[in-house]
């Protein structure tokens, strides 16, 4: 039986270098990878997402079954350069999904979206609730989900180790807090996501189940930053105190899709942590940022 060939974008980013790992270490696929600098695995490119060419020409080389599109420009790049983040978050993924459906019409394109496409006023979004984040970044990862028969969007928010070492997401702000010794964690701001190690998994099944239209991904159980933060100092022994600080209000939880096609159970939110610092000690020597030599 022929591998299914998969090619991952923003394969060093924070989502797509655990996803990139965990599929290739299923034993199922053939994996080409494109990354903004530097390279991942065997089979990479380096790509600026611009040069639509040089994109085209890969996808005609490489002919995969999947696009995984783990790019995206977080909130910090969003807030500091609009025009980098409408291009990337909103209009990259249609100009993807029209390439790869022109030059190879069987392949499927799988991109994850966020969270923010909610305002966090109410809490409990269901995927068919308006979309009604105000922001630059919420309002791009909106334009930019897929909805439709042949691709796939992957709706949820993630935490998770990063490669580089000037990270933007909530793991790597905890660490990098080890020199104060304290951090704030915030009761009054909910959350409902996922580990980027159990986002590689969910894509693994998303695959073998055929999955299309819109997937929103949660344990539906919502947890407050200052649990969640709190849950992550104790299962890696770090030296700090968390306080518990009200802070904004903001409940941008999520409910998993209902749906007969689809029986993945997400994990709780425990032992998710708990496989990610497995997944990480088992690749120590990608993150000694974290978990030292």
């Amino acid at each position: 039986m022929n591998k299914k060939k998969l090619l991952i974008l923003g394969a060093t980013g924070m989502a797509g270098h655990v996803a990139y790992l965990h599929l290739s270490e299923t034993g199922k696929y053939e994996l080409a990878t494109v990354c903004h600098s530097g390279k991942i695995g065997t089979n990479s490119y380096e790509l600026d997402v611009y040069d639509t060419q040089k994109l085209t020409k890969i996808i005609t080389v490489e002919k995969p079954d999947y696009v995984i599109n783990c790019i995206g420009i977080l909130i910090k790049g969003s807030k500091t350069n609009p025009a980098n983040a409408i291009y990337v978050n909103a209009y990259f993924p249609h100009l993807l999904s029209k390439i790869v459906h022109e030059k190879l019409p069987s392949t499927k394109v799988i991109h994850i979206s966020t969270d923010c496409v909610f305002s966090g006023n109410k809490g409990n979004y269901k995927d068919n609730d308006v979309k009604d984040a105000l922001d630059i970044y919420g309002m791009t990862k909106n334009l930019g989900e897929l909805i439709n028969e042949q691709d796939l969007t992957l709706r949820t928010s993630i935490i998770g180790p990063e490669l580089k070492k000037n990270g933007e997401g909530l793991m790597h702000w905890i660490f990098s807090q080890m020199q104060n010794k304290e951090l704030n964690g915030y009761t009054k701001s909910i959350w409902a996501g996922i580990t980027t190690y159990e986002l590689a998994k969910v894509i693994d099944y998303s695959i073998g189940e055929n999955i299309t239209g819109l997937y929103q991904v949660s344990n539906n159980t919502s947890i407050t930053k200052h649990d969640l933060v709190s849950m992550i100092v104790q299962e890696y022994g770090l030296p700090i105190k968390v306080n518990e600080v009200g802070g904004v209000v903001s409940n941008k939880s999520i409910e998993n899709s209902s749906r007969t096609n689809c029986n993945y159970s997400v994990s709780s939110y425990d032992k998710m942590i708990k496989e990610m610092h497995s997944f990480m000690n088992q690749h120590r020597e990608l993150y000694t940022q974290y978990l030292g030599e």
